[in-house]
This record gives C-alpha cells, sequence and structure tokens, in this order.
C-alpha cells in the first residue's frame, strides 16, 4: 500500500515528504538483521514481512540498528495479525533503558491501543504526556499506511495519509532510534522508509469570514 503525500500540514509547520531526504527505504528479506535489532518479543522476517509478537502485558520492541540525530519520520504498512486485534504501534526518538532492560525514554504512537480502542502518541517513561482519540478506528486484520515522527518535540501521527494526532512536547527528546513495538498483541510490517524531515514555518491566522 503506497499512500503518496504532497505535504503534511501541522501547527504552525508544513512537512514536504518529496523534499525529504529518503535514509532507508526497505523490504523485509532474509537480511532483515542487518537493520533492525530485537529488544524484546518474538521475531521473524515471513512472506515478506517483518512479523512482531509479545505474548506478555508489555510491548515488544524493534530497534533500527541506526540511531538518528536528525528529526525523522518514519512510513511503513501494518496490519494485526488475526485473532489479534489492538496496539498497531511504533516507536521513535527511542532509547533503551539498561538498568530496567526496557524501552527508556522515546515516542510511542499506535492504533487501537490505550486498553479502550484508542489512537494516540505518548512520551514512554511515566511523564504522564500524551494525547489520544477515539475518532479513528483501524479495522483489525486490515492494511494501513502510517506516517510518525516529531519535529524537535512536536509529534505527529497519520494514518492512510490523513492526521490523526498532534503532540507538543515542551521538553523534547533529542535523536535516537526507530522501530515497531506490539504491545501484547501481534503484528506484522513491510514497505519500510525512514526520512530526515523537511519541513517551512508558517504563520497561520484567521482572516474575517463576514
Amino acid at each position: 500500500m503506497e499512500i503518496y503525500m504532497e505535504k503534511i500540514s501541522l501547527l504552525g509547520k508544513t512537512i514536504y515528504p518529496e523534499k525529504s531526504p529518503l535514509l532507508l527505504k526497505y523490504s523485509p528479506s532474509d537480511n532483515w538483521r542487518d537493520y533492525w535489532m530485537p529488544m524484546g518479543g518474538e521475531w521473524e522476517c515471513r512472506d515478506g514481512w517483518l512479523i512482531g509478537a509479545e505474548r506478555g502485558n508489555k510491548g515488544g520492541i524493534l530497534f533500527s540498528r541506526e540511531s538518528f540525530n536528525e528529526n525523522v519520520m518514519l512510513s511503513f504498512t501494518a496490519a494485526t495479525v488475526l485473532p489479534a486485534t489492538r496496539d498497531v504501534n511504533a516507536v521513535y526518538c527511542a532509547h533503551w533503558d539498561e538498568k530496567t532492560d526496557y524501552l527508556g525514554e522515546s515516542y510511542v504512537c499506535g492504533l487501537n491501543g490505550w486498553y479502550d480502542g484508542k489512537s494516540g502518541i505518548e512520551r514512554n517513561n511515566a511523564t504522564g504526556l500524551y494525547a489520544t482519540t477515539s475518532l479513528y478506528h483501524y479495522e483489525p486484520g486490515s492494511e494501513v499506511r502510517i506516517t510518525c515522527g516529531a519535529i524537535d518535540g512536536q509529534n505527529f501521527l497519520l494514518a492512510d495519509g490523513k492526521l490523526i494526532c498532534e503532540l507538543i512536547d515542551p521538553n523534547p527528546i533529542k535523536g535516537g532510534h526507530v522501530g515497531f513495538s506490539p504491545y501484547t498483541t501481534m503484528l506484522k510490517i513491510k514497505d519500510i522508509e525512514i526520512r530526515e524531515i523537511y519541513y517551512e514555518d508558517i504563520i497561520q491566522k484567521y482572516e474575517p469570514e463576514f
């Protein structure tokens, strides 16, 4: 599934995907461990998909081997593997906590999560910073094209080219890995792109309507 986006309109910013340098374009194959690091859960490549499962009450984690200092966005096609129905999740600006051997300071975004079928973005590590909505519902088992990332703490999540959620972090996480996180579920992922974000600041104002 390919969703071409001419631009992404955020609060005070416009992202131009076609001007955003491509850092990685990856279709899963037997060499997947050259690009990705399993940090938690069960991971394999099968039939052109990365498949991740976590059977415990936590997130399975797959990190990119490369850590990015730039503002980056991650795009990928995903689906739950039925009968799994929830938490189509990605991570970015992601760091690993060696003390807890689990996901540390990171942004997590997803569809059909937060225990009640919500979609949104949160800052991991008990900061209490998150934004969710129940207005978007992902149909389990279907393919969805997700794009997510952050510009200096201004987070965004799109599904099939539509903006689902923004979250502005006043104390942004700088740099880190990108990856995926099935939370007590099973996902399959393909057609992965990582881009350095090209954007322009814009001044927004209302003109009189009457």
